[in-house]
This record gives structure tokens, C-alpha cells and sequence, in this order.
């Protein structure tokens, strides 16, 4: 996986992610109650870059689902800031978590897929870490997979999850901007920011970093810290 013009290297975002991911998959592998393990997204696709973040699909007993739909029964639930029921973005049946970890001081997002096994298969565009019941593969990348999910409700919310989220979501604009996507001015909204079509780059990170002061109250400082180390690499990328 080659950096593209858009993508500045950072080699130690990438350096956190392996590692974390190494470790990961050997704990999932030493539960016998994981039948599957794999990676989807930018990952599973092979077009990633040092930026990128972590999609990961497990498949384990129909009755499980519940549980490993919990940070706090993943791996390296000991790193855990933060955590949301995502299984609306999950096929009905199937579950979802996001998770930010903090690790070595920076932040870390995964996204967990957990299939049971009765609906376990893999898509077109996955990577398969471990299969020990080998599940059929299909021709839909994940994309189109979730686009012709049974949609489940959400899970109701804790007052302040919009907030938490927003804040968790910062690191995210911030790589956009590392990267000069299209996308960012739109995500910088989303998460608080101005309007600012015209703004740089630069700007819309000092943007960042006055909306981690104003969600001061709302979120855990170890979580904040992060955000702001991440705003660090951002800017030295921007910088470079």
C-alpha cells in the first residue's frame, strides 16, 4: 500500500494500527468462540494509506452477537475512551460497535463488524485473516453488501452521545484535511465547525483545535489529549 499526492506519510499512525491490529488479531485467534476474523474497508481492499483507519469483521455463535458487540469484550478493551452502538450500520441480525482507543498517546478508530455464524460469509473485497469454518465468499464489495442490508433501528442514546461522537469523529475531519479531501468542510460541520467553503486547510485545523476547547466538559481529557496529537501530526503533515 503506496501513499497517494493526497495522503502525506505518517509513519507512526501506521506504525500504532499494525500493532495494535497484530495483537488484536492474536487474541481473537486464541478465542475459540471466534470463528472468523477479517478485514474490510480500505484495508480489506488493499488501497489504505497511513491515515486510514480499522474495519474489522468477526463472525461468532448465533448467540453471541450481543456480547461481542461490546468494546468491553473485544480485544484491548483496556485502551477503550470510548465506544457507540453502531449496529444500524450492521445487516439485521448482526451487530456494530465504534471504538476509539488511545494508544501511545495518539488515537486509534476501529470499526467492529460482528456477524453470527449463520449469516457469516465474506465479501468480494475482504481480506480473510482466519476462516476456521471456511464461509462462503460473495460477489458484492462490502460497500454494496451494506448498501442492501435489512436496516435495524438504532439503539437509543445518552444525552450527550451526539457530543461524544462529535468529538470522536475530530481525528477523522482532521485526515481529511491531512489528505486535501473534498469531504472535509462538510465533516468539519458535522462535528461543530463554521460553515468556511473557502477556508484552507490550515484553517479548518485551527477550526479543530478550538472545537476540542469548546467540548472541554463533554468528553474524557484522555480522549481530548489525543485529539490534540493527532491535530499535532496534522499540521506537521501540512506543514511538510
Amino acid at each position: 500500500m503506496t501513499n497517494s499526492p493526497e495522503a502525506p506519510p505518517a509513519p507512526r499512525l501506521r506504525a500504532i494500527r499494525e500493532a495494535w491490529l497484530c495483537t488484536a488479531i492474536e487474541r481473537l485467534e486464541a478465542d475459540p468462540a471466534v470463528s472468523a476474523a477479517g478485514l474490510v474497508g480500505s484495508l480489506g481492499r488493499g488501497d489504505a494509506d497511513d491515515w486510514s483507519d480499522i474495519d474489522l469483521l468477526i463472525a461468532v455463535p448465533d448467540g453471541q452477537v450481543v456480547r461481542y458487540a461490546d468494546a468491553t469484550h473485544l480485544p484491548a478493551s483496556e485502551q477503550v475512551t470510548w465506544s457507540i452502538d453502531a449496529r444500524h450500520n450492521a445487516p439485521r441480525g448482526a451487530g456494530s460497535v465504534g471504538v476509539r482507543y488511545v494508544i501511545d498517546g495518539l488515537p486509534l478508530h476501529v470499526d467492529w463488524y460482528v456477524y453470527p455464524d449463520s449469516q457469516a460469509a465474506w465479501v468480494a473485497d475482504a481480506k480473510v485473516i482466519f476462516d476456521r469454518d471456511g464461509f462462503p465468499r460473495l460477489n458484492d464489495t462490502f460497500h454494496e453488501h451494506l448498501r442492501k442490508r435489512e436496516v435495524q433501528p438504532p439503539t437509543p442514546k445518552a444525552v450527550n452521545a451526539h457530543r461524544l461522537l462529535q468529538v470522536s469523529l475530530i481525528p477523522v475531519v482532521a485526515k481529511h484535511l491531512a489528505r486535501r479531501s473534498d469531504h472535509a468542510g462538510r465533516m468539519l460541520e458535522f462535528v461543530g465547525g463554521p460553515h468556511a467553503p473557502r477556508a484552507s486547510p490550515a484553517e479548518r485545523l485551527e477550526m479543530l483545535r478550538r472545537l476540542l476547547v469548546q467540548y472541554r466538559d463533554d468528553a474524557p481529557a484522555d480522549m481530548l489529549a489525543a485529539n490534540s496529537r493527532y491535530l499535532d501530526i496534522v499540521h506537521a503533515a501540512l506543514q511538510a
